[in-house]
């Protein structure tokens, strides 16, 4: 399990990295003129490739070709590996800016801890959160995806909004707030009275979001529980996740089929069955009520009768199409079931489910072999090398399998940047030693600059 965790975090960390540093691909930021004179004094050799290439942005297109390309002639010393910018889909949507945020706090502990590096770092996830709360709000400050109409880099933003807010993503975004505000010092005291009012929101419409699809409700167990570990010890937010597992329990057969919502019987699909076992396992995790255990377990035996060694997927048609996050919540639920259960063969099922499956929607990789967190971690050689294909390492949008006598996997070209951002969470948050309660001091001089 170790080697499998460290590869699939340098997977993230370069997925991360890649994505939000390096590829211009969202609003630019341009660094005042004593922030660069504070970046240029404390960059050292580990920082180096990181100052060199960084195109700071404010926020997350939705999707792109991440192909490396020239930048517009208004980009001031762009880095050498920002992708193309034609094929940039200007929608922000709440859960791509969330999961950005939530993924940049995550790579602080991804990379060596340099006065340069946690800056740009930190400076880039308070633009992150600064956009959220200026731009992606309604007139009852409830949080709604927008899109970005500015035709030239230098004009001023202009912003066309949703009209409709969705409950799951006012639940990520207390998330993004609760864990900027318990794990950077700073500006804590603004985002965790922000984080208050969303739960108060959140609180008060309990009743509807138990209504939801099984796919959103697992989806806001996940999210509620990711925030559990950062409060540690909450019991209302215990309580609410124990509401929501009895909920989806509820709409589990016997045959451990997952119903699509309560007014709708029909099975869900592949992937809310593993999202529903995955939440299920968590609430077990937090309460230790062993009929969320059991569920989560019917539901595992039940989709673990559509596997097929020859693909590694789990459902047996000449076409199979896997989103990223598809793939994240599949390898989810497979990792949560090996770490309760100790099931050596679903251990062999989760290696070949990585190795055909979860490694085919890496685009490049930056070395073949490398030291990550002291460990050595070999790439295959069917990931080819960036410099060889003009493509940063990221997690492609999605694969597609013929299930012929011997398969044919095609990832994507583009890359839906909510997806890919939302696997690295997954991957990282799955994998991780568990001391993600440690708060990054700010240096006097980051204070200052801030």
């Amino acid at each position: 399990m170790i080697n499998i965790n460290e590869k699939l975090k340098y997977y993230s960390k370069n997925n991360i990295l890649w994505t939000l540093f390096l590829s211009g691909c969202g609003v630019p930021y341009f660094f005042n003129e004593k922030e660069l004179n504070y970046i240029n004094e404390e960059t050292g050799q580990e920082d180096k490739f990181l100052v060199e290439n960084l195109m700071p942005i404010k926020c997350i297109y939705k999707e792109a070709k991440p192909i490396f390309s020239q930048a517009p002639s208004e980009i001031i010393n762009p880095g050498k590996y920002v992708w193309d910018f034609n094929s940039f889909k200007k929608e922000i949507t709440v859960k791509a800016q969330v999961f950005a945020i939530l993924s940049m706090i995550n790579l602080l502990k991804l990379i060596p801890t340099t006065k340069a590096n946690d800056f740009i770092i930190k400076k880039q996830v308070k633009n992150f959160l600064d956009f959220l709360t200026a731009y992606m709000r309604n007139k009852d400050g409830l949080f709604i995806n927008v899109e970005d109409k500015t035709k030239y880099i230098d004009e001023k933003l202009k912003i066309k909004k949703d009209i409709d807010y969705n409950l799951l993503d006012q639940i990520l975004v207390y998330e993004a707030f609760l864990t900027y505000g318990m794990l950077i010092e700073g500006e804590e005291k603004i985002y965790l009275n922000e984080a208050e009012k969303i739960f108060k929101f959140i609180y008060e419409n309990f009743n509807f979001i138990l209504e939801l699809p099984t796919r959103y409700l697992s989806f806001i167990v996940s999210s509620l529980y990711r925030c559990s570990k950062v409060l540690k010890e909450d019991s209302i937010l215990k309580e609410l996740i124990t509401l929501s597992c009895a909920e989806i329990e509820s709409r589990i057969k016997i045959s451990g089929e997952v119903e699509k919502s309560p007014n709708n019987f029909l099975a869900a699909s592949l992937t809310t069955h593993f999202r529903a076992s995955s939440s299920l396992m968590e609430g077990y995790t937090l309460t230790k009520i062993e009929k969320f255990k059991n569920s989560a377990e019917k539901i595992i035996n039940q989709v673990m009768e559509l596997f097929d060694e020859n693909t590694a997927t789990f459902i047996n048609e000449e076409e199979i199409k896997y989103s990223s996050k598809d793939i994240a919540e599949i390898f989810k639920g497979l990792y949560l079931y090996c770490k309760l259960n100790e099931d050596k063969k679903m251990l062999n099922i989760l290696n070949s489910f990585i190795t055909k499956i979860l490694e085919s929607i890496i685009a490049s990789t930056v070395d073949r072999k490398t030291e990550f967190n002291g460990y050595t971690i070999e790439i295959d050689e069917k990931i080819p090398l960036y410099s060889d294909v003009n493509l940063a390492p990221v997690f492609v949008k999605s694969l597609k399998i013929n299930n012929n006598l011997i398969p044919i996997y095609k990832p994507s070209k583009k890359v839906n940047n909510e997806f890919s951002l939302y696997a690295s969470l997954l991957l990282i948050d799955l994998t991780d030693d568990g001391n993600n309660n440690t708060r990054r001091e700010e240096d006097d001089q980051h204070q200052l600059l801030s």
